[in-house]
C-alpha cells in the first residue's frame, strides 16, 4: 500500500506544478503588464527545443547500448554532457526566442513573462508525472490490476518517503524562479549586444543541472543547492528591473 501522505504529498506537488505557474502568470501580468506574446513565444521554445528535439534524442540514444554503457562507465562526463545539452538547447532556443520572436518586446516585463511561459511549461510537463503517480498509487490502494509498464515503479512509490512526493513541488517553484532568472541573462544579452551575457546563461544552466544531477541520491543537499540558487535567482530578478533601466553592467 501507498501511504496516505505519500498520495496527499503527490497531489499538492500536482497542484503547485499545474496551478501556480498559472496563478502567478496572471498576477505578475496584472501587477508588471508584460506582454502576452512573451510568453506565447517562452512556451513555444520550451516545446520545440525541449519536447520535440532534446528529450526525443536522448530518448532515442537511451535505447543504444553504447550510450547505456558510457552512462555507466563514465558517469561524471555523463553528467555533466546530460547537463550542457540542456544548457545549450535551452539558452540557444531563448536566444533565438528573444532575437527574432521578440525583437520588439525587450524589456526587463517580458522578460519575466517569457521566463514564465518556458519555466512554467517546463512544470506543466514534469506535473505529469506527479500525475501519473497519484493515479498508480491509487490503483495499488484499490488494488486494482496495473499495466505493465506500471508495475514497475509501483514498490518505488511504496517505498519511497512521503515527503519526497511535497519536495518534487517544491522544486517546480524553485526552478520556475531559476528559468525567469535565466531568461533575463539572456534577454539582457540581447537586448545590449552582450555575448558573454548568453554564455553565462549557458555556463549557469549546465552548472546547476550537472550538480542536481552528481546530488541525485542525496535529497537534502540537492534542494538546498536548488534552494540557494533560487535565490540568488530571485536576487537577479529584482535587481535587474533597474540594470535594464540603466544598462549598468558592464563587461
Amino acid at each position: 500500500m501507498v501511504k496516505t501522505t505519500s498520495i496527499i504529498f503527490m497531489s499538492v506537488s500536482l497542484i503547485l506544478s499545474v496551478v501556480f505557474p498559472i496563478v502567478l502568470a496572471l498576477l505578475l501580468h496584472r501587477r508588471i503588464r508584460f506582454a502576452w506574446v512573451s510568453v506565447i513565444v517562452g512556451v513555444s521554445i520550451f516545446v520545440v527545443f525541449q519536447i520535440l528535439t532534446r528529450i526525443p534524442l536522448l530518448v532515442y540514444l537511451s535505447k543504444n547500448a553504447w550510450y547505456v554503457e558510457f552512462s555507466e562507465q563514465y558517469y561524471l562526463l555523463f553528467g555533466f554532457l546530460l547537463a550542457l545539452s540542456a544548457g545549450l538547447f535551452e539558452e540557444i532556443g531563448r536566444y533565438i526566442g528573444f532575437k527574432v520572436f521578440l525583437k520588439n518586446h525587450l524589456i526587463w516585463e517580458d522578460g519575466i513573462g517569457y521566463g514564465i511561459g518556458h519555466g512554467g511549461l517546463e512544470s506543466l510537463f514534469i506535473g505529469t508525472a506527479f500525475l501519473n503517480e497519484f493515479v498508480i498509487s491509487v490503483m495499488i490502494n484499490s488494488k486494482k490490476v496495473l499495466p505493465g509498464d506500471a508495475q514497475t515503479i509501483a514498490s518505488t512509490l511504496i517505498n519511497t518517503p512521503s515527503y519526497q512526493f511535497l519536495l518534487g513541488g517544491i522544486e517546480r517553484i524553485f526552478a520556475l524562479a531559476i528559468q525567469m532568472g535565466l531568461s533575463l541573462v539572456v534577454l539582457y544579452a540581447v537586448k545590449n549586444n552582450k555575448f558573454l551575457f548568453f554564455v553565462l546563461a549557458i555556463l549557469l544552466h549546465t552548472i546547476i543541472d550537472f550538480v542536481g544531477i552528481m546530488l541525485v541520491k542525496n535529497v537534502w543537499l540537492a534542494e538546498i543547492f536548488v534552494g540557494l540558487s533560487t535565490i540568488a535567482s530571485f536576487v537577479w530578478i529584482l535587481k535587474s528591473r533597474n540594470c535594464f533601466k540603466a544598462n549598468s553592467i558592464q563587461m
